[in-house]
């Protein structure tokens, strides 16, 4: 993989990872309320200093936020005015020595780190008030939103003279870590890690080896690109027990140390998620034979382990995974066969071949006691799962989705009575899973089979022991009716049952057994009659209906937790309800909905009701200022486009296609990225605010009236990949600007009033030049590759005149996928010669010129086009010979070169042959065309006394035999004449066809 691409992963990596809840190393601060001294308890000890009691109030003032309540205990006074104990205050514990404050935890909520609205975390900064507190020496304010206003770690916390503890972890900092953090020579356990990849960095970190005393360090997400000697820096820190620099952008390990001074205190070594590349036997750490943990998961590291990995017997967590199958890593089972303290095995993407069976036979006998994780998802692995997996008797997790096992799932799964997650997904499975499989698996929480060709016969009847948290099915068998033994899966939160053949209604305790559901996907199936009732009290977040047969109305109570609704390809109908205030993502499009568009939430942020019955006008205000796709197209909507719109800053995407809309665009629309818009009755000329769109991918104003001249701007906006403006009245010429567009696919101006030349230079629309363009090459500017969340969701009214048809694209998405480049300039009055330099656009699959006004040859190069598909010329002025080349033409389906001026042999080949013999037309009113394929019609009349059959002979054939009734043809010089004759009325008829170019009839001549 390419170093840059690989970089782009880790970032999709990192932002992945800070989903997931950071494993925390030193539990004993969780326990806080646990160990804390209750007020009401009889406890002798000193009461808090004054001024630290002083200090930490003033460290409340700085604190703007606290939904949790964290700091409601602390008061300057109590209700009788007297002075509270601060060493009482929730978070606060204090010397029972001394009185003087020793510890500050005031840990957030872990579930909502880095929430940016700060959740129910604290909100403000840290005061440096806390400096007062000098004997300090645990100060954890972790997975809160403490960055103040400068977003910055502060400084002055390098001023703790006794700190030992401190944990600033998933505070939404930015910035240079404070070198000054170095002057905490009493540092034990330091976490900085950071909310979000690179939002926190640093180019040298020699100041932490000023910390003689430190064990646990946590850099995680902190960008260290720039860091080089980062081995050098931790291996002078000998006193250190945790490592953890994942998602740190580390570019090597291989650094040669002269001596390593971790191999007896170095237990957790963390390096997830960094750009190592290089073999994994060159890595500094192979003779740390005292690690308890080591990750190097996806790392880029490739080649064999080396022996060194056999001797690490300490091991409990192991993780090798890899990101790419072109970084597989080898190694031979043997090493693990020492291993026997190892709970946890991570083996993600490894393998290049293998089958499971030989695997999980080959794993150490003293694992089959001791292994309580195995993943080993996304490897090669084939073959049958084999009963032998009900050996490993301690899993609890079991990860073998995304590779490539058949066969049944066998029995001895059921075996695995500690087994809490079971994932089976994508891959090649098949056969019947019945309550069997399930017998012993009774604290099952996450079982996934989706992806699979699996049939789950279980009876209507059959209660499983366990209470699954997730499920996945998608692509089983579960129905036709609807799975009975669900309903006592009343802890799920996560069901997915898309594609699963259930043919039924919704039964009864839907709602209520799935009350705790945040995440329901039952797309694709054939489920009908109208939606659950009662689905107010449910705590869905997502709920996914699409492709059903679903009828009746929306019901006007939804779960007001619901932020994602898909309802597309069903049969609702009636008007729309008010909507949930939470939702962000709607999707009616599809149905029978009527009425108007209805008023949208607060929160929204898409909206498709395309393909419905609404009617009216638009309204005026949507009242969803976050809303970035608002898709209305194939409705009935009419009147004019409100002015309105233009409050939404944010909105990218807009489709308002086939409707009844009419005046002129709003001339504010400044950050669109698509825009559709075409089949209404729409005027006007392109506002010039949308030269401001500059990351616009998708223009089509198709079937309207607009008018004007194209603008010269238009070739600014340089990541456009669609313009379809055809059916309208523009008039004057391309702008020459247009060939800037490297990004553009597909040109459409066909039946305007556009006239001119076209543009020279037409070979710099790179993107028509590179068949394989989403590879990337260097031609190709980078933005070409934008991400287009919403790209499903274009005018799936797209379409261009190719193969003599008005073909269907249907969205903008299949024109990008499928690579279907494509210029239609048709029915203009486009004039000149045709760019010569066209024919370097060897992508494109569709070029239409036809019925404009063309002159000149046809590009001797264009055979050069070898993706061309359809190629119509006709209706123009075009003279001279057609190009040899065009036998060439390999994909060519359809050709048109009607109704010119050209003249010569038409060329020979196959291809050209059989498009003639589909579409005879495609050289008629070319007079001066000839040769094969074409037969020209002659016909001579001989009056008797002007011409004898004797002269007839010596004309019409050459050392050939005296002539007969019933010879079939002659030759004469060079050219078959195919004679037919009768006598009528005492005139001699002979007909037949000339098959060469010569136009004049030679048989009308005197001997």
């Amino acid at each position: 993989m390419h170093p840059s691409a690989a970089k782009h992963l880790l970032l999709v990596l990192a932002a992945a990872a800070c989903s997931f809840l950071p494993v925390i190393t030193y539990t004993h601060a969780l326990l806080e309320e646990e160990t804390q001294p209750a007020a009401h308890q009889n406890v002798s000890r000193p009461t808090c200093i004054p001024h630290e009691r002083d200090a930490l109030l003033a460290f409340k003032q700085g604190i703007t936020r606290d939904p949790a309540g964290l700091l409601d205990s602390w008061h300057h006074r109590d209700g009788h005015g007297e002075q509270q104990d601060c060493c009482r205050w929730r978070g606060v514990r204090c010397s029972t020595r001394t009185g003087h404050v020793s510890e500050l935890r005031l840990r957030g909520n872990s579930d909502e780190y880095c929430d940016s609205s700060g959740g129910k975390a604290l909100v403000g900064k840290i005061s440096p008030s806390l400096l007062t507190l000098e004997y300090l020496e645990h100060l954890d304010l972790s997975f809160n939103s403490l960055q103040g206003s400068t977003g910055r770690i502060p400084e002055f916390l390098g001023s703790f003279k006794n700190l030992k503890h401190l944990d600033l972890s998933y505070i939404p900092f930015q910035g240079i870590l404070p070198p000054q953090l170095g002057n905490l020579s009493k540092l034990q356990y330091l976490d900085l890690s950071a909310c979000a990849f690179g939002s926190t960095n640093s180019a040298d970190i020699s100041w932490l080896t000023r910390l003689p005393l430190l064990q646990h360090l946590g850099l995680k997400s902190v960008d260290l690109s720039a860091v080089v000697a980062w081995v050098h820096v931790l291996n002078m820190i000998p006193s250190l027990r945790v490592i953890d620099l994942s998602y740190c952008s580390l570019t090597s390990a291989n650094q040669s140390l002269p001596r390593l001074n971790l191999t007896n205190q170095l237990e957790e070594l963390d390096l997830f998620g960094n750009y190592l590349d290089q073999p994994i036997a060159t890595c500094w750490f192979w003779n740390i034979t005292h690690l308890k943990h080591l990750d190097l998961g996806y790392t880029y590291l490739y080649g064999q382990i080396p022996k060194a990995l056999g001797r690490m017997t300490s091991l409990r967590y192991l993780s090798l995974s890899s990101s790419t199958s072109n970084n597989t890593i080898t190694m031979m089972m043997t090493y693990l066969k020492s291993l026997c303290s190892l709970r946890i095995l991570h083996l993600d993407n490894c393998f290049a071949q293998g089958t499971v069976a030989e695997f999980i036979d080959k794993l150490p006998k003293c694992l089959s006691n001791e292994l309580q994780e195995l993943h080993l998802p996304s490897n090669q692995l084939t073959g049958v799962l084999p009963a032998s997996i009900g050996h490993l008797t301690y899993l609890r997790t079991l990860d073998l989705s995304g590779n490539y096992l058949t066969g049944h799932v066998p029995y001895e799964i059921s075996l695995l009575t500690n087994l809490t997650k079971l994932d089976l997904s994508n891959n090649d499975l098949d056969g019947m899973m019945t309550g069997e499989h399930f017998a012993g698996t009774r604290i099952l929480q996450y079982l996934y089979l989706s992806g699979n060709a699996l049939k789950l016969e279980l009876d209507s009847d059959w209660q499983p022991s366990f209470r699954l948290r997730g499920a996945g099915f998608a692509g089983c068998q579960m129905g036709p009716l609807f799975p009975a033994w669900l309903q006592w899966q009343v802890n799920i939160s996560f069901l997915d049952i898309s594609s699963t053949g259930i043919i039924d209604t919704f039964p009864h305790w839907f709602s209520k057994a799935f009350s705790s559901a945040v995440h329901v996907d039952m797309s694709n199936n054939t489920l009908n009659g109208g939606l659950p009732m009662n689905m107010e009290t449910m705590s869905l977040q997502l709920f996914n209906l699409s492709f059903n047969q679903l009828t009746g109305p929306i019901p006007p109570t939804l779960p007001m937790s619901l932020e994602y609704l898909y309802l597309s390809f069903n049969k609702l109908t009636g008007p729309i309800p008010p909507l949930p205030m939470s939702l962000k993502n709607v999707d009616f499009s599809s149905n029978q909905l009527t009425g108007p568009v209805p008023p949208l939430p607060p929160n929204l942020y898409y909206l498709d009701i395309s393909m419905n019955s609404l009617v009216g006008p638009l309204p005026s205000d949507y009242g969803a200022p976050m809303l970035m796709g608002l898709f209305l197209f194939s409705n009935r909507i009419s009147g004019h486009i409100p002015k309105s719109i233009c409050k939404y800053e944010g909105l990218s995407h807009l489709n308002l296609a086939n409707n009844f809309l009419e005046g002129q665009i709003p001339p504010c629309l400044t950050n669109i990225i698509s825009l559709g818009l075409s089949n209404n009755s729409l005027s006007g000329e392109l506002p010039s605010s949308l030269q401001n769109c500059t990351e616009m991918i998708h223009l089509d104003l198709a079937m309207n009236n607009f008018s004007g001249r194209l603008p010269l701007w238009i070739g600014n906006l340089q990541a456009l990949q669609v313009i379809r403006l055809s059916h309208n009245r523009f008039s004057g010429s391309i702008p020459t600007s247009i060939t800037n567009l490297g990004c553009l696919l597909y040109l459409d101006v066909a039946h305007n009033g556009m006239s001119g030349s076209l543009p020279r230079n037409m070979s710099n629309l790179t993107a028509m030049r590179q068949k394989f363009w989403s590879e990337s090459p260097p031609s190709l500017p980078s933005f070409c590759q934008y991400y287009d969340e919403f790209r499903y969701n274009q005018n799936i009214g797209l379409s261009a005149v190719t193969k003599g048809l008005e073909l269907d694209y249907v969205s903008v998405d299949n024109i990008i996928d499928m690579k279907m480049m494509s210029i239609d300039l048709s029915s203009n009055n486009f004039t000149g010669e045709i760019p010569k330099d066209i024919a370097t656009l060897y992508a494109l699959v569709s070029l239409n010129l036809s019925r404009n006004r063309f002159t000149g040859d046809i590009p001797n190069l264009i055979g050069a086009m070898h993706s061309l598909e359809s190629l119509d010329l006709s209706r123009n002025k075009l003279f001279g010979d057609i190009p040899a080349s065009l036998s060439n033409l390999t994909f060519l389906s359809d050709l048109d070169v009607s109704y010119n001026n050209l003249t010569g042999r038409i060329p020979s080949g196959s291809q050209l042959q059989t498009i003639y013999a589909a579409h005879p037309y495609m050289y008629e009113g070319n007079d001066g065309l000839c040769g094969p394929p074409l037969q020209k019609i002659v016909q001579a009349t001989l009056l008797q006394g002007m011409i004898t059959l004797v002269q007839l002979k010596k004309i019409m054939y050459v050392n050939s035999s005296i002539l007969e009734r019933d010879v079939a043809s002659y030759w004469v010089s060079g050219w078959s004449f195919v004679p037919y004759y009768s006598r009528k009325h005492g005139e001699l008829h002979i007909s037949g066809f000339l098959t060469n170019c010569t136009t004049k009839l030679l048989l009308l001549g005197q001997d």
